[in-house]
């Protein structure tokens, strides 16, 4: 794996939209907040576009993402929002120029699929996070701002996560090095040159605004596409409004009964890495500990050099 440069005060980081459209002043509150964290922003060209449900057009997109890694200036990339259409740039990535300018990127939600792109296929360093319209221009998020920052300094405190909130689905302890990301998205990586792998792997599932059935589905999906053999545990973010439709009752719960009867490694549910008021950044890549007793999942090293 390559790993990129931590960041220092001052750098200079870039902010592009490879998914959907971006609220000015969404993004200008979340602008603040990087600032306040004493990184430099830079807005890609077309952070501002709009093409139906996407930020600018494919090309656009695309061009962006590949400016800001050859651009030597530009020390750490961090997305502005999710939304739809991350999947429609990869094939446009400049693999090679990423390979030789690793940097520190950010994203999560739609952009689960560039995360997985990036840690596979150009094998880099990447960041399961915040985003700076998603989610800093939303929430204030004390907890998530403090980690973010520490984690992407290279500070040691920010390697070490835990969450008094999380349950104990199944017990135990894992190691493994991290993937995964929003469910929808790991859905939709199946069958591609970038889909997920899971192998002696910790992975991570978030989802939000989901029917039950529906996430009841997409679990059956990976389960059945073999993604749960192998595995060494499974951190469930919160899935927010991710609940029972109509008259139909049931719980998540009852669907990780169903799947996982069988199952004997750990699982942790409601941790704080993925729709809600708190997210944590995860460095994808990394290896990383799951103590379900502990509630924590700490990682070898803050993904940066």
């Amino acid at each position: 794996m390559k790993y990129p440069k931590r960041l220092k005060q001052g750098d200079r980081v870039g902010v592009v939209a490879p998914a959907g459209p971006v609220d000015p002043e969404i993004l200008e509150k979340g602008l603040r907040t990087l600032k306040r964290m004493g990184f430099l922003p830079v807005v890609a060209k077309h952070v501002l576009a709009r093409d139906r449900y996407l930020a600018g057009t494919d090309k656009q997109r695309t061009q962006d993402l590949n400016d800001l890694f050859a651009d030597p200036e530009i020390k750490g990339i961090f997305c502005a929002r999710g939304g739809y259409g991350g999947n429609r740039v990869l094939s446009g990535l400049d693999s090679s120029v990423i390979r030789r300018n690793p940097k520190v990127f950010v994203g999560s939600s739609d952009i689960t699929l560039l995360l997985l792109f990036l840690v596979q296929e150009c094998l880099l360093v990447v960041f399961h996070g915040p985003m700076v319209a998603g989610n800093f221009g939303c929430y204030p998020m004390p907890k998530s701002k403090r980690q973010f920052s520490e984690i992407l300094l290279g500070k040691k405190a920010g390697k070490r996560l835990t969450a008094k909130g999380a349950r104990v689905f199944n017990p135990g302890v894992a190691e493994g090095k991290m993937t995964g990301g929003c469910l929808t998205l790991l859905c939709r990586s199946l069958g591609t040159p970038w889909e997920v792998k899971t192998r002696n792997r910790i992975l991570l599932i978030e989802d939000v605004n989901e029917p039950l059935y529906k996430i009841d589905g997409m679990l059956w999906h990976l389960k059945q596409a073999g993604k749960f053999k192998g595995i060494r545990g499974i951190v469930f973010g919160e899935m927010v409004n991710c609940q029972s439709s109509g008259k139909a009752g049931g719980s998540f719960k009852e669907i990780l009964r169903d799947l996982f009867a069988d199952s004997s490694f750990p699982i942790l549910t409601n941790f704080p890495a993925g729709h809600g008021r708190e997210m944590l950044t995860l460095p994808m890549g990394v290896g990383a500990r799951l103590d379900t007793e502990a509630k924590s999942l700490e990682f070898e090293n803050c993904g940066v050099l």
